[in-house]
């Protein structure tokens, strides 16, 4: 697999995982009380496990153990980067 797709796939999970991380994070814990959990409610977590859950079904279809292994890199540092941003926000 060239450089330019698995880019373009890295790219596509990482944002498909910031979006649906903020998104769930916010509304599962208010559909059900037993969501209201750490990796449920937590937009790095949720977003670190939808990536390398993303990474690693498109490995698998693909057969391309390179996306898993970078995607699941990347995924770790997108966590720590959401992190870090949720860490410096001020809630009033």
């Amino acid at each position: 697999m060239d450089t330019f797709s698995i880019f373009v796939i890295l790219a596509i999970i990482i944002s498909a995982s910031v979006y649906w991380g903020s998104f769930l994070s916010l509304h599962l814990p208010e559909l059900f009380s037993a969501l209201d959990c750490k990796p449920f409610n937590c937009r790095p977590c949720l977003s670190f496990h939808i990536m390398w859950c993303l990474s690693a079904v498109c490995a698998l279809v693909l057969t391309c153990e390179l996306v898993f292994y970078i995607g699941f890199i990347l995924s770790f540092a997108v966590f720590f980067v959401l992190k870090y941003i949720d860490n410096k926000m001020i809630i009033k």
